[in-house]
């Protein structure tokens, strides 16, 4: 008598679609990312960028300092530097994944062929996003210690950062709920770019822009004027950078944790139930398979 093999559940095939997918989107992001040109001229473009604006923030310390008269204190310098630095994972992600839809439906025309695969959009959306945080991850480490070697040595600002001190658990876990914050808010900029034509480039730029003003990165969010400072103090990326700004320093970093993991699961809410929504319009509308012209 024949035993019949062991079959997996369609909870454990769909589980499966959904790994072999991610793996897939970020193996993708990172050839169409990193194939286009010989490693040193990339690893160039990846970490140029990055150093340029965090060096000009911290330029633009030094001159507000001065000209104010309070001197280079070198707790606002590292508030300062630390937002600079790991905001490049928000800027990164949020830019690479509201241009996706562009890249897959016009460049490339392979949206069509990506959304009748047996898994989502969503998961696919997940692996192209954390081959940006990658890339991402990269660009951070390389601005953190080179921005640290130039304005300690030529502006006497070194980075208060106690190697012993850093709590690691909360700077790793920290980094982990912030990438996914950024994932969440790539999603809500891809659906929105779904239904839309001609907007991937201004909606990223104001987008981040906005970011950079409401997520405390230079300065408090207690100081912006009501009600921008009740958004700011609702945004996943504020409780990202100040998570990582307490981690750094040895002090206690888990209440902005908690808000982190808050604000970060009402995101995946709200993102998951705009993609669901924007899907059926986009099924609707035409809008997966329709090619823009410019």
């Amino acid at each position: 008598m024949a035993v019949e093999g062991h079959r997996p559940s369609p909870i454990g095939r769909g589980m499966s679609t959904v790994i072999r997918t991610v793996v897939q989107g970020v193996w993708l992001g990172w050839k169409v990312e990193s194939n286009w040109t010989n490693p040193f001229v990339f690893l160039t473009y990846l970490i140029a960028k990055p150093i340029a604006g965090v060096i000009l923030v911290g330029l633009v310390f030094v001159i507000g300092s001065s000209a104010s008269g309070m001197g280079s204190r070198e707790d606002l310098f590292f508030y300062v530097f630390i937002g600079a630095v790991f905001f490049i994972y928000p800027a990164t992600m949020t830019v690479s994944l509201a241009y996706l839809v562009h890249e897959d439906r016009a460049k490339y025309e392979s949206l069509k062929h990506i959304y009748i695969t047996p898994a989502s959009l969503t998961p696919y959306i997940v692996g192209r996003g954390m081959a940006s945080a990658i890339n991402a991850s990269v660009s951070v480490a390389v601005s953190l210690i080179i921005g640290s070697i130039i304005f300690s040595n030529h502006f006497s600002l070194p980075l208060s950062i106690d190697v012993v001190r850093v709590d690691y658990p909360a700077l790793v876990a920290s980094i982990l709920l912030g990438v996914a914050a950024s994932i969440l808010l790539g999603i809500i900029l891809y659906a929105i770019n779904l239904i839309t034509f001609k907007l991937q480039y201004s909606l990223a730029e104001y987008t981040t822009g906005v970011l950079f003003l409401l997520s405390g990165v230079v300065f408090p969010t207690s100081m912006l004027p009501y009600p921008a400072s009740l958004i700011g103090g609702a945004l996943p990326t504020t409780h990202f950078l100040n998570a990582v700004r307490e981690a750094l320093a040895g002090d206690h970093a888990y209440t902005s944790m908690a808000y982190l993991l808050l604000s970060t699961l009402a995101l995946a809410v709200i993102s998951l139930a705009c993609m669901n929504r924007v899907e059926s319009l986009a099924r609707m509308k035409g809008t997966i398979d329709r090619k823009a012209e410019y």
